[in-house]
């Protein structure tokens, strides 16, 4: 399915078009390393993720804003990953304390303040995930591009393909999926926190 036709039936609201939001752009999120730990530290859950898009999308009409620059599904996981990024309350300078109380009558739990410095960490975890690159790129350069090309610039596997001359598509999921098994294995190596 073109970007075109996935775009059309997302505007209008098909179940074909959401299904695929959901597939490929919801799921892969909430599992990548780099959402998956924000989205538990800020109580996110896939659904949210959904329900927040669909009214951003087509409630508050930014689908209209998509203007064909790079991929859809690229498009969409930026405006996903945004909003996980916008989730930490400390980012905007405050703290709800709405439902703070155990005993508060929306069933809320306690809130729990932060106890860890949120940009010491944020440098560390960039530090470490340049190291783990770093090693990457000396052991096999093809998988440093197909992972950068794909998380940095979130390129489809057929635009990585086309890009890179790889075989096929499901080629480069596989180097790409390599590449991540990599960056894990090489993580607690340079993770000072551990």
């Amino acid at each position: 399915m073109s970007d075109e036709e996935w775009l059309g039936l997302v505007k209008a609201g098909k179940d074909e078009g959401w299904k695929l939001v959901w597939e490929r752009v919801i799921v892969p999120e909430s599992k990548s390393l780099r959402s998956a730990e924000l989205m538990k530290k800020y109580s996110l859950t896939d659904g949210d993720l959904m329900g927040m898009l669909y009214e951003e999308m087509i409630g508050r009409k930014k689908i209209d804003l998509f203007r064909g620059e790079g991929s859809f599904e690229g498009w969409l996981k930026r405006y996903v990953r945004g909003f996980i990024l916008n989730a930490n309350p400390n980012k905007h300078g405050e703290i709800s304390i709405e439902g703070a109380h155990p005993d508060a009558d929306n069933g809320q739990t306690e809130m729990v303040l932060p106890t860890e410095d949120k940009k010491v960490l944020m440098k560390d975890v960039w530090l470490t995930t340049h190291w783990c690159f770093h090693d990457l790129w000396q052991s096999d350069p093809e998988r440093a591009y197909v992972h950068l090309l794909k998380t940095r610039y979130h390129l489809s596997s057929d635009e990585v393909r086309d890009f890179l001359d790889v075989s096929s598509s499901a080629n480069v999921d596989q180097i790409f999926s390599r590449a991540v098994k990599f960056m894990r294995a090489a993580w607690p190596k340079h993770d000072k926190r551990s």
